[in-house]
């Protein structure tokens, strides 16, 4: 696995020398080899391992330099609204007033909204208490398990990746659009791709601009957002001044279901804002930035959508809307072509903003997962200089440049989706299980817990087959019958299982919230094809095989020279502090401050799953 032979370093806790060294963090292929004879033991005792918040920053300070905290509650709302308002903002609102909803398409992305805020904030209360890079990853390794955990990360990276490609591959299209050029003027063909070097460049552009600054990809995506609102803004002004309110009738053409089948379809352009949580550790004050943020970028999107949704029904009637190119058509219908122009114009500033949003967030989390040495643990370095994960990002660019070159991936974009639903619901379910879980409680009262939480999940299970499997009454009477047995495990839950852990911000309406968030991204998956499903299949065999060919054997080997992990059951060098447990040396190299995880005082003193709590760090030792 390397060729570096070094000894590890003295001390307790210490990272090997060959390790820091090296790739793969094995000082030799024999060492990797001889690991490979315990896989079954070691799969069997990390499959389930739940992570401790103290583990996670013993993991980010065996990284090495920390990422620097330069953003705010703007910047992040900023960053989630580049990564959600892209090119679609200009074709899904009019195909889904043209063939799902009719003019009630604006009902269907208020309900859409509202579905993706309850996603939102669940992510919130997870990225406020554990503002560490990685998103997703994190809340589900210190919730459910390593297994449960790694499952989604890679669906994440994979995810991320394909979108940043598949989003690049717009621009040069519509590029050659705004210059008066036909949409292919910049690509040519090669064998049986249809080649596009202006895609490539611009995730070059994009990553190195993330390899140098933080802040400084922060601040030009402001810029091309801002610019992207006030061409959307000129957009409406130009819009409603060709307004018809005829054009509202019939207001409901395709019925209540069509309100609801337009927002299953406009739900996905949406997706984005689970991006910006991979950025917590990079936030100054995450515990208040972050909620802010993230909530903040879904409701400001939801009013964009809307206002857009309107513009484009009063413009022209739903059924003469050309679902290829809505709002382009629309002005020339109207007799303002040059409206196109600025509709080209906030395309390609959306397409760059959403490729740099979505490349900032995949390098942090394939840096988190780095860390802990389920990936190879050179892509968890951070650069001294400018405090980004430079190795991370260029993997990312490395991988995402063929596919952004060669291919438009519409085969993959369903799995995609379906991948990114199921991350929702499994997130969902941690939040919900990190409340009431407490490893020191009676067993009585975590199988109360435990029967509780899979009664939700095998519900909304149910309701995703019942939606796609059957039909008129028994359709309905199975999604009503369903529907009902959430609400009631979410009232046995309200009522009888003690929450453990209540962090300072929280989701309201717990747990009616994170069960809505459930089902109706359950709903939503069963909207997809079969075939997404099917490949998503495939795709976690391969990651599967990964994980026990390569990642068991590095992270315990991580763990046990650190003398801690599913091997010894906590981080070395961890001492009690006020409010938990803090390291004596690990963040002394660093000025930066981290408000993390603070344990509530009734749980204080267990030892433990909740025991380890990390207070924010001085700035100065």
């Amino acid at each position: 696995m390397a060729a570096d032979d070094a000894q590890p370093a003295a001390g307790a806790g210490a990272v090997p020398e060959s390790g820091r060294r090296t790739w793969s963090g094995f000082a030799k292929t024999a060492d990797w080899a001889a690991s490979l004879r315990r896989t079954p033991v070691l799969l069997a005792r990390r499959a389930g391992y739940i992570r401790d918040p103290a583990e996670q920053l013993a993991d980010k300070a065996a990284a090495g330099t920390e990422m620097a905290k330069v953003l705010n509650w703007f910047h992040v709302m900023m960053l989630g609204t580049g990564m959600i308002v892209g090119a679609g903002v200009f074709v899904s609102t009019g195909a889904a007033a043209q063939s799902q909803a009719g003019p009630a398409v604006v009902l269907s992305f208020l309900v859409a909204g509202v579905s993706s805020l309850l996603s939102a904030l669940c992510y919130s209360e997870f990225a406020a208490e554990f503002p560490l890079a990685g998103g997703a990853y994190n809340y589900i390794s210190m919730s459910l398990g390593e297994l449960a955990a790694w499952l989604v990360v890679t669906t994440l990276i994979l995810e991320y990746i394909l979108a940043a490609a598949a989003v690049s591959r717009a621009f040069s299209a519509y590029f050659a659009t705004l210059i008066g050029k036909a949409p292919t003027f910049f690509t040519f063909p090669y064998l049986s791709y249809r080649v596009d070097f202006m895609a490539g460049g611009l995730v070059i552009a994009c990553c190195l601009l993330l390899m140098c600054t933080t802040a400084g990809g922060s601040w030009f995506n402001l810029l091309m957002t801002g610019s992207q609102i006030a061409v959307i803004i000129i957009i409406l002004g130009a819009g409603f001044s060709k307004a018809n309110l005829s054009n509202l009738r019939p207001f409901i053409p395709f019925g209540v279901g069509g309100i609801f089948s337009g927002a299953s379809f406009v739900f996905f352009s949406f997706i984005g804002f689970d991006c910006v949580s991979t950025l917590a550790e990079e936030v100054k004050d995450p515990g208040r930035d972050m909620p802010i943020g993230i909530v903040g970028c879904i409701s400001f999107v939801t009013v964009v959508y809307c206002l857009m949704a309107l513009c484009i029904v009063l413009m022209v009637p739903y059924h003469l809307i050309d679902p290829a190119a809505s709002f382009a058509t629309a002005f020339r219908q109207v007799g303002m072509p040059w409206g196109s122009i600025l509709v080209g114009l906030g395309a390609v500033l959306g397409i760059v903003t959403g490729v740099l949003v979505t490349l900032m967030g995949v390098s942090r989390i394939v840096t988190s997962t780095a860390r802990t040495h389920l990936l190879f643990p050179v892509l968890g370095r951070i650069n001294a200089r400018t405090g980004t994960p430079v190795w991370a990002t260029a993997f990312c660019m490395v991988a995402a440049l063929p596919l952004a070159v060669l291919t438009d991936l519409p085969p993959l974009i369903d799995m995609v989706s379906a991948g990114t639903l199921m991350v929702f619901v499994v997130v969902a379910i941690a939040l919900i299980w990190k409340r009431l879980y407490d490893r020191d409680a009676p067993v009585r009262q975590q199988l109360r817990a435990v029967s509780l939480v899979a009664l939700l999940a095998a519900t909304g299970v149910a309701f995703a087959c019942v939606y796609a499997l059957c039909t008129g009454v028994a359709k309905a009477a199975g999604l009503a019958v369903l529907g009902g047995v959430a609400l009631l495990g979410s009232i046995a839950i309200h009522l009888t299982c003690h929450q453990h852990n209540r962090p300072k911000y929280r989701v309201p309406l717990f747990p009616y919230i994170p069960a809505g968030s459930i089902l109706l991204n359950c709903f939503l998956m069963a909207s997809l094809p079969g075939m997404a499903y099917m490949q998503l299949a495939i795709f976690f065999a391969v990651v599967l095989a990964f994980y026990g060919l390569y990642s068991v054997h590095a992270a315990t080997a991580f763990e046990a020279a650190q003398g801690r992990g599913v091997l010894a059951g906590k981080a070395p060098g961890l001492t009690p502090g006020p409010g938990g447990l803090r390291s004596p040396s690990a963040f002394r190299s660093s000025p930066s401050s981290l408000m993390a995880y603070a344990p509530p005082s009734h749980t204080a003193a267990m030892h433990g799953r909740w025991s380890g709590g990390v207070v924010r760090l001085p700035t100065e030792f």
